[in-house]
C-alpha cells in the first residue's frame, strides 16, 4: 500500500481536521482531483490526489484530527522504498520515505527512521515559532509531535478528558482557538508592548463618511509619516525592513474565532474596492473559506472592537508585525470649542508597538498622523 501523508497545507501548520471526505474507499481518482476537505487552523483546503491510483484506506474519519506528516490516505500498490525525495511541503506532495529532519548542535540534517531524535519540518517550524529546543524533548513515540512541543511550552492547546471521565464538560478548542493560543503565545513571548491612546475629534466629518474607510485611509496616511510602525522585524538576527506596501489585517470577529484576513496593498485601491474586500472577508470568515494566501502577509492590523464595547486596549501585536491599531466606541463628548463648549462624536484611538524596534516619538507620531488624518 502507498501511504499519503498530510502535507504541510501552510507555514508549518501542526495539523488539521477532516471535514468531508469527496470519494470513497475502492474509488479511482486522478492527479489533482480533489479528495478531502481538512480544516486548518485558519481555513478549508481541498486536498487533491497526489497521482492517480485506487484508494485503500483511509485513515481518519470525518472529525478527527490529523498531524502534518502522518498517514492520511493509502493507495493500492506497493510502497516506494527508494531513496528520499523531496516532498516539498504543498498541498499534494507525497512523503515517499521515513526521512525527517533532525535538529543537531551543527545545524538541521537529514536522518533516517530509527537514529536519534526526529520531527517533520512543520513541528521543526512550530517549535522555532514557540522557541521550544527540540533536542530538550523526549517524545513518547519515535519522533517529536506539535503536542510534545505545545506541552514544552506549558500550553498545552488539545484539551482532553481523562480516559475515566467520559462526563467531563471540557472541550477542546477549535482550530482557529488553536492557532489563536499559538500567536498569543508567541507574541507573549517575544513582544516588548507599549500603547498610546488619544481621541479624535470628527466633527466635521459628513454624515455619509463612512467610517470604517477613513480610518483605513488614516492608517495609509500615518504609515507615509512613520513607516517603522509598517516595518517588518527580524528579532533574532536583530534586523527590520521597511515595507513598501502596506498589506492591512483586519481582526474579525465570528462565533468561530477571531481571523485575520489581509487586504494586500491597499493604499491603491479606491474606496468601493476596499469596502467588496471587507465585506468578502465578513462572508468568507463566517462560512471558514477564507484563501490561506489571504490570512498571511500582513504588515500592519487593524482592530475595530468598538464596534462591540470598550475605549481603549492594549491590542496584540503578531510578530514579525511591530505595531496594531485598535478602534474603541465611538462617543458624544463636551469639549471646548472656540472657546466655547460643545458636543463633538469623538472616536478613541489606541496604537500599540514593538517597543524593541519602534521608538516612542515614532509611536506619538504615527498616532497624531492619524488624528489629523481624521480631521
Amino acid at each position: 500500500m502507498k501511504t499519503f501523508k498530510l502535507p504541510d497545507l501552510g507555514e508549518g501548520l501542526p495539523d488539521a481536521i477532516i471535514r468531508e471526505w469527496y470519494v470513497q474507499v475502492g474509488d479511482a481518482v486522478k492527479t489533482d482531483q480533489p479528495i478531502v476537505a481538512m480544516e486548518t487552523a485558519k481555513a478549508l483546503v481541498d486536498v487533491p490526489a497526489p497521482f492517480n491510483g485506487k484508494i485503500e484506506k483511509f485513515f481518519g474519519d470525518v472529525g478527527d484530527t490529523i498531524e502534518t506528516g502522518d498517514p492520511l490516505i493509502g493507495f493500492e500498490g506497493e510502497d516506494d522504498t527508494e531513496e528520499t525525495k523531496d516532498a516539498g511541503t504543498v498541498v499534494g506532495a507525497i512523503e515517499e520515505s521515513e526521512t525527517v529532519l533532525q535538529e543537531t548542535a551543527a545545524g538541521i540534517s537529514p536522518t533516517r527512521s530509527g537514529t536519534r531524535t526526529k520531527a517533520t519540518p512543520a513541528v521543526r517550524a512550530l517549535a522555532k515559532r514557540l522557541g521550544v529546543d527540540l533536542s530538550q524533548i523526549s517524545p513518547k513515540g519515535d519522533r517529536i509531535t506539535a503536542t510534545d512541543v505545545e506541552q514544552a511550552v506549558g500550553k498545552t492547546t488539545k484539551v482532553k478528558a481523562p480516559a475515566d471521565d467520559k462526563d467531563s464538560d471540557m472541550q477542546s478548542l477549535t482550530p482557529v482557538r488553536h492557532a489563536m493560543v499559538l500567536s498569543m503565545t508567541k507574541s507573549h513571548q517575544e513582544i516588548v508592548p507599549v500603547t498610546l491612546s488619544d481621541d479624535a475629534d470628527i466633527h466635521a466629518w459628513k454624515g455619509k463618511d463612512n467610517i470604517t474607510i477613513r480610518l483605513i485611509r488614516s492608517v495609509i496616511d500615518a504609515c507615509k509619516a512613520e513607516p517603522m510602525l509598517n516595518a517588518t522585524f527580524d528579532s533574532e538576527h536583530l534586523r527590520y525592513r521597511l515595507n513598501d506596501k502596506i498589506n492591512l489585517g483586519l481582526a474579525v470577529d465570528t462565533k468561530h474565532g477571531l481571523y485575520v484576513p489581509v487586504i494586500k496593498d491597499v493604499a491603491t485601491l479606491s474606496d468601493e474596492a476596499i469596502r467588496e474586500k471587507i465585506n468578502q472577508f465578513k462572508t468568507q470568515a463566517e462560512e471558514k473559506t477564507i484563501a490561506q494566501d489571504d490570512l498571511h502577509g500582513g504588515t500592519i492590523i487593524l482592530s475595530n472592537f468598538g464596534a462591540i464595547a470598550g475605549r481603549y486596549a492594549n491590542t496584540i501585536i503578531l510578530p514579525p508585525m511591530v505595531s496594531i491599531i485598535g478602534v474603541g466606541k465611538l462617543r458624544d463628548q463636551v469639549v471646548a470649542h472656540d472657546g466655547q463648549p460643545a458636543v463633538h462624536p469623538v472616536l478613541p484611538l489606541s496604537v500599540t508597538a514593538d517597543h524593541r524596534a519602534v521608538t516612542g516619538g515614532e509611536l506619538a507620531r504615527f498616532l497624531n498622523a492619524m488624528m489629523i488624518s481624521l480631521l
